[in-house]
């Protein structure tokens, strides 16, 4: 039996590891996560556990934090330690020449993680499985051919919530996530799908969905595992696009738990504009809805961004939603690339027109190979390198001597405020011009930490600790990089603890 851990930062379920994690176990190996967040011993606890393989399954923001990890790691033990996510298979070859990395997944990780585990289990690491690349001795790579992508999807074992649900802080949660899909059908030039769709090209169906029966089972034992979750939240790419599966789904998740199950989750504008469509979902148990306004210009949303949606139909999926009773917040961003200040109101309006319970504005980061991130690169709104400073917020992404970005950036510190009190917008707008970033930053996080608890369900205790980790770096008087991006204004209102890598 080969023996996995898993190390990350935040205290979030991968749905990546506890895909991977019920695969390798159904195969007669074991898999952990430790999260360094909820680990104050965490390299004692890796020692201790003796792992044949050390994982990290990465987003782009906590690239860094993981690759410093990873070196820690080796100082002190040697053991084989593996990459993979969506930033490894989209930048793989500067992934793996990071000293500390001695293989990653190419693709999706099930199948080669298993074959892997059961090479080191028979004692000799098989390198020739696809969908992983390997470092050699001598430093060369050793490359395989990419994996097909698993289909049905069905046929996974559900995914292991309980290496995460182990920790009382996640486990206690009200909201738990499910992804009911893999892949999305469009195009969006700020999303790595596009991308991810030229990796795979020719390794299988890119857009593959579970069963509405896989999907209500799931959910079934996850409630019965953790009797306190009152929410799903379903976080995948193209929620609702099939009306007749997603009426099924919802339906079912409704009449779980005595009839108060309720689910949540953000539909694409175009597959909401049905009213039958929005009459039948209003007869489900749904929480908050997210609608994708993304910007308020629509030129610039259909041309750039390839949303290719509407404002009028943005306006007519919010009125449906009001007319049925379905609670909606929006999903905005500002500070993208050749967005003035002037557009970033037309958002700010659209959002005041159609009157979501919250409007959530996030920051655009561009991540490295997305279009959007090429066509502010070529079009030289900003340097290549930017994309490589991102922390895990979305949140946040200062350039000083971009005194428009900053502005823009000022803005999205109230738009929600704003939008939920428009009476306030004048004295709002004039903190943005002033730059009264102290105040800005405060009347943020205020807000944010509000709309959490009001809506996501988190826990005061859960607030409690954001705040502390924030104000810890806020005032601290050490010279390290979490604590001046905040007093700075450069980076996360989640900051990283770690040094950048080099």
């Amino acid at each position: 039996m080969a023996k996995v851990i898993f190390v990350q930062d935040i205290a979030y379920e991968y749905f990546g590891v506890m895909y991977i994690s019920s695969y390798i176990q159904s195969k007669g190996h074991s898999c952990d996560v430790l999260i360094e967040a909820l680990e104050p011993q965490l390299f004692e606890k890796l020692a201790e556990a003796k792992p044949d393989l050390i994982g990290f399954s990465t987003l782009t923001g906590s690239f860094k934090w993981s690759i410093n990890m990873a070196r820690k790691i080796k100082e002190n033990m040697d053991v084989p330690i593996i990459f993979g996510g969506v930033h490894v298979y989209t930048n793989p070859q500067k992934t793996i020449e990071f000293d500390a990395v001695d293989m990653i997944c190419t693709g999706e990780g099930e199948i080669a993680m298993g074959r892997l585990c059961d090479s080191l289990d028979a004692g000799q690491i098989d390198t020739s499985i696809e969908g992983l690349w390997f470092k050699e001795k001598d430093g060369s790579i050793k490359r395989t051919d990419k994996a097909k992508l698993i289909d049905p999807l069905d046929e996974l074992p559900f995914p292991d919530r309980q290496m995460y649900w182990k920790y009382p802080s996640i486990e206690s949660r009200t909201t738990f996530p499910l992804m009911g899909s893999r892949g999305c059908p469009y195009t969006c030039s700020y999303c790595f799908i596009p991308t991810a769709k030229e990796i795979f090209k020719g390794q299988g169906n890119f857009v593959r969905q579970r069963s509405a029966e896989n999907i209500l089972a799931e959910v079934a034992q996850c409630l019965e595992w953790s009797p306190v979750k009152t929410q799903v939240q379903f976080v995948e790419d193209h929620f609702g696009n099939n009306r007749t599966r997603t009426r099924k789904i919802l339906r079912g998740i409704s009449a779980l738990k005595n009839g108060t199950l309720k689910w949540a989750g953000a539909i694409r504008i175009e597959r909401f504009m049905k009213e039958e469509y929005v009459a039948d979902l209003a007869n489900t148990n749904h929480g908050l809805l997210g609608l994708a306004v993304e910007c308020g210009n629509e030129e610039y949303r259909n041309t750039v961004m390839k949303r290719e949606t509407k404002n009028e139909d943005i306006i007519l999926a919010a009125d449906l939603a009001r007319k049925y009773g379905i609670k909606y917040l929006t999903l905005n961003m500002i500070g993208l690339p050749g967005e003035t200040y002037e557009m970033a109101l037309e958002t700010l309006e659209l959002n005041l027109r159609i009157k979501p319970y919250y409007a959530n504005c996030f920051v655009y980061q561009p991540y490295p190979n997305t279009e959007l991130q090429q066509y502010a690169v070529e079009h030289k709104f900003f340097t290549e390198s930017v994309s490589e400073e991102l922390g895990v917020s979305f949140y946040d992404r200062y350039d000083e001597d971009n005194k428009d970005l900053q502005k823009r950036i000022n803005l999205q510190r109230v738009f929600s405020l704003i939008v939920s009190f428009p009476w306030m917008k004048k004295p709002l707008l004039k903190l943005v011009d002033w730059n009264a970033r102290f105040a800005l930053e405060a009347l943020f996080g205020v807000y944010y930490l509000y709309y959490l608890n009001k809506y996501i369900n988190l826990t005061w205790k859960q607030v409690y600790q954001v705040l502390r980790v924030w104000s810890k770096n806020k005032f601290s008087t050490q010279n390290t990089p979490a604590n001046v991006s905040v007093t700075e204004g450069k980076a996360q209102f989640y900051p990283s603890k770690t040094e950048s890598a080099v």
